[in-house]
């Protein structure tokens, strides 16, 4: 994605999963704040919005009031086909969501329920969260994938593109590797190997409109 100019599409680090980390599915987004003037939407609207293969992605805009999912949430979002949860924020019930059977992905843990100061005020809205190199906008219906090294966030107009490139790459990855078990250097198997060369950049307007 770096290649083609997708250059803010993984998350940060501080997200860490509780248990298992793999996980990939179909954005499902939702946002909310402790500074906001607003009602505040329902959080079982957010349950409501979960389909099959979802992964739930939530923005707090830096909240760190307490636990925005605990076990009943995550239950309930299971139920409905969630396959994963990313909580730009605190989750509570650890040990039952790490033993729920889909990664949770979180900030930190806490045993105070953030209901009473934090407030949802978008579901199945794009969301913006923070990222390695920036923000990343997630936008409902894209691609999420994680595992043990991060999660990575594929835009869905981008989808077919970024997957058929990845598997030329990951096949010219596997030959560099068994040329440097061979012997040659890195060096010499990168630059024969015309690694990235097949990627096309995407133009400007490609990327403003996710064309």
């Amino acid at each position: 994605m770096v290649a083609m100019g997708l250059t803010r599409q993984v998350l940060s680090p501080h997200l860490k999963p509780l248990s298992a980390a793999r996980m990939c599915g179909r954005a499902v987004c939702a946002t909310g704040s402790v500074e906001t003037p607003l009602a505040g939407v329902p959080t079982f609207q957010l349950d409501e919005a979960v389909h099959a293969d979802s992964i739930v992605l939530i923005a707090s805009q830096g909240c760190g009031a307490g636990a925005l999912i605990g076990d009943n949430m995550v239950t309930s979002m299971r139920a409905k086909g969630a396959r994963g949860f990313v909580v730009d924020g605190g989750v509570r019930d650890a040990a039952a969501l790490a033993a729920c059977g889909a990664p949770v992905w979180h900030r930190f843990t806490s045993p105070a329920n953030a209901h009473r100061h934090f407030k949802y005020t978008g579901i199945s809205l794009p969301i913006i969260l923070p990222g390695v190199w920036g923000e990343v906008c997630v936008v409902p219906g894209d691609y999420v994938l994680g595992d043990e090294d991060g999660i990575v966030v594929l835009p869905s107009a981008h989808a077919v593109t970024i997957i058929r490139d990845s598997e030329i790459h990951m096949a010219t990855e596997a030959t560099i590797k068994e040329a440097i078990a061979e012997g040659e250097s890195r060096q010499d198997a990168t630059a024969r190997s015309g690694r990235l060369k097949h990627v096309k950049p995407l133009s400007a307007d490609a990327m403003a409109t996710g064309e």
